[in-house]
């Protein structure tokens, strides 16, 4: 164990060394307080031990100083027990403390004359208020996020809950994407009065906001991954900075001292939904909508039998969550006639127009019904990976790790950005990845003497590519036209851009080849 500690020890150093400036970076809480006698007297050298009881371990033993008080930092967020104890007196123990992250929790012990095997319990009340920090923030918890009826299952809609807040974004999101016509992932929360780019969001300290917009996400945890998050919203402290606005803080679960799990699907249908009032009006069907939102979470000591025994050592959790959605949209486009290439531009106009399935020039009426052929797909199959390890060495030394990934792949009919009405046009088949690699450790050598150290890595894309007409390989004889046109070499791969004068046809354009990344590296270290 000297030996495991003494190299972990040099890495944590190592690291420390290269650490850089960071800015609200903390993912983790401070238990502070004082040990007093009966009558009000502070006592030194008292042994404080504090026990993470979600793991039932012991994290940090301490004594306290000579004015009695001691102070535990850096610790995860979680339910904690504190149990002091001196020669000549009953154990005082406080349990069930919850502890946030950047609490600091005070938690003030007496002492009772007695003997050492007699024991004073008091257990914390369900209300506990931060009175060491003048930090305006709010704290949406696990419990609250799981429990709650969360449209999409998105969580960042729960900062509406916390004082000063406001959203100009869309009210219904289907899931976090690309473009809008399927939700956004553009973070649009207006915190006391600052400007939607000047918020800071994070996932368990490591940045989760593209630096080019400054208002997009990297990577959506699934909500039952998520323990809680805190908002910081005023009176920032030195842990915060980069924005002037809010801090978003993201928070992922842990494993506990007893394996728990489970299972969950959600879903949306057309046959469940009610039409609008314009297609009633109109006698048009309601737009087919597919939306499947399934998953599981496991969490746990890892205990082998035979092998590995120790279910206080080594915890994880998993969460796996996978997205199936199809919904549609009814677009509206003017499609020009063969006649226009002959100059004819006496054509009757039409009342009601087919989309690109049918034939240029013709006037469709559908009546009452409108065939699936009709309308504008949007299709996405979403996958959330995270595994999350924890392994405690002993008092001195613990170890985490965490790995995040998100797979938003979509196909856009329209195109992407462009949204257009002709389908099988501007296709687009597009990719907005995320990733997430930590790993932290804390080490304790004495009880005067703590090195917490670590890595955070976030990686965030947006790829996409044009797989309708546009694209020179699926449209040979407009690649031919222009090859023979040009002497230039088209490096894009893709069909120009095609306008019409005012009300002739809806104009033919794409965006893409499109390849975006963002990409962060952070070492810390505190001592």
């Amino acid at each position: 164990m000297k030996s495991m500690a003494g190299k972990c020890l040099g890495v944590l150093l190592f690291v420390f060394s290269l650490s850089c400036t960071s800015f609200g970076q903390n993912t983790t809480g401070t238990i502070l307080g004082t040990v007093s006698d009966s009558k009000g007297g502070a006592i030194a050298n008292v042994t404080v031990t504090i026990t993470n009881s979600d793991q039932n371990v012991v994290v940090r033993t301490i004594t306290t100083d000579e004015q009695g008080q001691f102070t535990v930092p850096l610790l995860p967020v979680g339910r904690y027990s504190v149990k002091a104890e001196a020669s000549g007196f009953k154990k005082a123990v406080h349990s069930g403390l919850v502890l946030n992250v950047s609490d600091k929790l005070a938690v003030n012990l007496t002492l009772e004359v007695g003997a050492v095997n007699e024991t004073v319990t008091v257990e914390a009340t369900s209300l506990q208020v931060d009175t060491q920090s003048a930090t305006a923030t709010g704290v949406i918890s696990g419990l609250q996020l799981r429990e709650l009826s969360l449209n999409s299952r998105n969580y960042a809609q729960l900062v509406l809950l916390v004082p000063g807040a406001s959203d100009s974004g869309n009210a219904d999101q289907i899931f976090p994407g690309a473009t809008a016509p399927l939700g956004t992932n553009v973070m649009s929360f207006q915190i006391n009065g600052n400007r939607r780019e000047e918020n800071n969001w994070q996932v368990d300290g490591a940045d989760n906001v593209d630096r080019g917009s400054n208002l997009t996400l990297l990577s959506f945890p699934s909500i039952d991954a998520i323990s809680e998050f805190r908002v910081v919203r005023g009176v920032y402290d030195a842990e915060s900075g980069r924005s002037a606005g809010a801090q978003v803080n993201v928070i992922t679960r842990s494993g506990t001292s007893n394996l728990h799990g489970g299972l969950y699907e959600f879903f949306r249908n057309d046959d469940l939904n009610a039409n609008s009032f314009v297609n009633n009006s109109a006698k048009v069907r309601r737009p087919p909508l597919r939306y499947n939102n399934f998953g599981g979470t496991l969490g746990g000591p890892v205990y082998i039998p035979g092998i590995y025994k120790q279910r206080d050592k080594t915890f994880f959790f998993v969460s796996e969550e996978a997205r199936r959605i199809v919904t549609y949209s009814n677009p509206v486009a003017t499609i020009p006639y063969s006649g226009m290439a002959n100059g004819q531009f006496n054509h009757v106009v039409c009342t009601q127009w087919a989309n690109s399935n049918g034939s240029p020039g013709a006037c469709q009426a559908y009546g009452t019904s409108i065939p699936s052929t009709s309308f504008d797909p949007i299709a996405a199959a979403y996958v959330k990976d995270m595994v999350k390890i924890d392994h405690v060495f002993g008092p001195k030394l613990t170890v985490n790790g965490k790995y995040l990934n998100d797979t938003n792949p979509t196909i856009e009919a329209g195109g992407l950005f462009t949204s257009m009405p002709v389908l099988g046009i501007a296709t687009t088949a597009t990719h907005a990845p995320g990733h997430q690699y930590n790993i932290a450790a804390t080490f304790t050598p004495n009880p005067r003497f703590l090195i917490d150290a670590g890595y955070r890595y976030s990686y965030g894309a947006l790829i996409s590519h044009v797989t309708g007409a546009e694209n020179f390989s699926q449209s040979p004889d407009v690649q031919t036209a222009i090859g023979s046109a040009f002497p230039f070499q088209n490096l894009l791969g893709r069909v120009p851009s095609i306008s019409w004068p005012t009300g002739v046809a809806t104009n033919v354009t794409t965006f893409g080849p499109y390849n975006d990344y963002n990409t962060n590296h952070t070492t810390y270290g505190n001592v």
